[in-house]
């Protein structure tokens, strides 16, 4: 008996190795549906306290839910106001600024090289050869694309938050049916994931706020251009976990080369970048976070790989939550708790 339940457990082990990567294709094939499912689903969590405490108090849930969507397009409005302010800031530089940005950039890059023992000639032969403008007009098509693939985004998650809100909906029910066959676990974990997913959410958001707020006061103070640009890029890499904030300090550092010519003021720029990414992303962060997100970096290295590959930016942004759902339904499980634990 003891023989044919190993070998049973055998088989299951390898059908799952198999189902695996069915399940992963199935994902990024329809990353188009499954991305602002998982979204909507997280807002869902996000906004499950606000609807609880209107049933409290007998308030109709349809106006919680009007509350609720008041709350997203004032967030979307306000987004589209700093995208136009961006575009104000483009739309005002000449053509003899982008030719000073580019000759100042070719001159930095070249004393590099020079640093560096290479060739700068050859370098400045090609870059005489790079037309910004052309390249800009170029890539139009790839960044309306973006926009609309963001857009696209932004309005099915709002369509399933819709039926999400509207409908039944109710996430420890569907881990009671589908994961553990018992209502005291499913609730537990439920509870964690909410309370997990909401903190996420919100101290992420005012993370991100400040360090973009931050980065844009930094540039317009020391005049490098396109101030909110900058902001705005540092508040939206912010929710890429570990790496976000660090890539757009240091390309808003190298553009920052190309803008002030006294070396002085730009080791002072460029401290003051780092000390303003550092004390948000390593001091103030993981103080609002608490102990909730105990998962080690090896981890969200892996899952930021993971999730980039199934949903390009988007499972970046969301390698971190979908981690901690992960996690705390294996850790309610005997078998998977050493997985977790591993994890954290």
């Amino acid at each position: 008996m003891g023989r044919k339940f190993a070998s049973l457990d055998t088989t299951n082990k390898l059908l799952l190795l198999l189902v695996l990567p069915v399940v992963v294709f199935i994902l990024k094939e329809l990353s188009a549906i499954f991305v602002p499912l998982v979204i909507a689903c997280f807002f869902v969590l996000l906004f499950m306290p606000m609807l609880r405490f209107g049933a409290k108090y007998n308030i109709p849930r349809w106006v919680s839910i009007i509350f609720i969507f008041l709350i997203f397009f004032i967030v979307i409005w306000g987004c589209v106001w700093i995208l136009q302010l961006t575009s104000a800031e483009f739309r005002s530089t000449d053509p003899q600024t982008w030719l000073l940005i580019q000759s100042r950039a070719a001159e930095v890059i070249s004393r590099l090289l020079s640093f560096a023992g290479i060739d700068k000639d050859v370098f400045l032969e090609h870059i005489q050869e790079f037309d910004l403008a052309t390249t800009l007009y170029d890539n139009l098509g790839n960044v309306f694309m973006a926009v609309r693939k963001t857009a696209s985004i932004i309005f099915m998650s709002l369509f399933f938050l819709i039926l999400l809100l509207c409908s039944s909906f109710n996430a420890q029910n569907i881990l009671e049916l589908a994961l553990f066959k018992d209502k005291t676990p499913s609730i537990r974990t439920y509870v964690t994931i909410e309370k997990s997913i909401s903190k996420f959410i919100f101290v992420k958001f005012l993370i991100s706020f400040a360090t973009g707020l931050s980065f844009a006061l930094l540039c317009y103070f020391f005049g490098v251009k396109f101030a909110i640009f900058w902001g705005v890029l540092a508040f939206i890499l912010n929710f890429i976990q570990m790496i976000g904030s660090i890539i757009s300090t240091a390309i808003m550092c190298l553009f920052a080369l190309t803008q002030i010519p006294v070396m002085s003021m730009l080791v002072l720029f460029i401290v003051i970048a780092i000390a303003l990414q550092l004390l948000f992303g390593s001091v103030l962060e993981p103080i609002f976070m608490g102990r909730t997100f105990s998962i080690n970096t090896v981890t969200i290295i892996i899952m930021l790989f993971f999730w980039g590959y199934v949903w390009n930016i988007p499972g970046m942004i969301l390698a971190v939550p979908l981690t901690v759902m992960v996690k705390t339904v294996l850790e309610h499980f005997d078998k998977t708790r050493a997985i977790a634990a591993l994890m954290s």
